[in-house]
């Protein structure tokens, strides 16, 4: 019986993407789960009000999840929350984002998406510039700062995989 409910739950997917890594991950995720996927600028509260459950994906940037302010301020039933970044997934990541965008740890989930410099407009191109260079600076890199550097580079670290534990999340 509750198997069933869960199957029926109407549910869809809501993504902000700066570069296509945080689209990639959302399609992935509605596919999965058998709903649609839409970008954040094509919803709003009363056209989101009718879902039993929204997925809400963006990209990250500076610790903050690009758009989720505005998705929060909708008040919707059942929130999840999907971040993609550029550092490596742990839970220290999920705590510090978790923190940041005060979202409650269990419903959110960190993708580590990759870097397309050309999709860049100029300002965060010169924000990437300044953090590359400020790595790069450094006379002892951590394991961090080289896989940021070779990211930097460009890279497409997306994985289908990742997102398992939000599927079973949504379906249990």
């Amino acid at each position: 019986m509750l198997e069933e409910r869960v199957k029926s739950m109407k549910r869809i997917v809501v993504y902000e993407s700066g570069t296509g890594f945080t689209e990639k991950y959302a399609k992935w995720i509605a596919e999965d789960l058998g709903c649609e996927a839409k970008e954040r600028k094509h919803v709003n509260a009363q056209s989101l009000a009718e879902y039993d459950q929204v997925i809400y994906g963006g990209w990250v940037m500076a610790g903050m999840i690009s758009g989720y302010n505005k998705v929060k301020a909708m008040n919707l039933k059942n929130l999840v929350v999907f971040a993609v970044g550029m550092t490596i997934p742990s839970d220290e990541v999920v705590a510090k984002l978790a923190e940041q965008n005060q979202i409650s740890q269990g419903s959110l989930f960190y993708f580590e998406g990759g870097f397309n410099p050309q999709k860049l407009g100029f300002f965060k191109k010169k924000i990437i510039g300044m953090i590359q260079k400020s790595i790069e600076k450094k006379e002892e890199k951590t394991e961090e700062d080289i896989y940021m550097l070779q990211t930097c580079a460009g890279a497409d670290r997306t994985s289908r995989e990742a997102i398992a534990d939000l599927i079973a999340y949504c379906e249990s």
